[in-house]
């Protein structure tokens, strides 16, 4: 649906609370939509703050691992940062993803800085692009249309996440 198609009195209706009480806080249903997307990319590097490199494993690889392993219970986060994409041919929103993307690449490459990678910003680049892939995987099940071997080149977890997951947690 996105948030052009989303309405606040559905979005009230899944909270729990009364419509009214969503204008209350969020005047318009393009701050409410901001503030969505806020809160998901905060909960991301939040949860990266929290990440523990394993034995011989880089501060890189210990936040892939983190990501692939919660995509089963943050498919509708996954879904969120994907539509705040689509919207953005409205400037607020595509300022808002270019706030948030220039603070998810900035973090990657303080972390592949101190894994002392002789090239941060390419590296950073690099763990984006193939998070940008899952990501768009996992929103259309391509993982389900190849061999574990093909999805393996992709995301090296290979039983996570597959279609069948998401009849378990199906977005919002």
């Amino acid at each position: 649906m996105g948030f052009a198609g989303a309405t606040t009195a559905a979005i009230a209706q899944r909270a729990g609370i009364s419509q009214p009480y969503v204008f209350r806080f969020f005047p318009t249903k393009k701050e409410l939509s901001l503030a969505v997307v806020d809160r998901c990319v905060g909960q991301l590097l939040d949860d990266w703050e929290r990440v523990v490199p394993g034995t011989d494993e880089s501060r890189l690889q210990a936040l892939g691992r983190a990501y692939v392993e919660a995509l089963p219970s943050r498919r509708t986060q996954l879904l969120v940062q994907l539509h705040a994409y689509a919207a953005a041919a409205d400037p607020g929103m595509a300022e808002a993803m270019r706030h948030h993307l220039a603070r998810i690449y900035r973090y990657i490459v303080l972390q592949a800085r101190r894994d002392g990678s002789a090239d941060p910003h390419a590296d950073a680049a690099s763990f984006l692009s193939r998070g940008f892939l899952i990501n768009a995987a996992m929103a259309i099940g391509l993982e389900s249309a190849l061999t574990p071997e093909e999805w393996g080149g992709i995301c090296a977890k290979v039983e996570v996440a597959r279609v069948e997951d998401r009849k378990e947690h199906p977005a919002a």
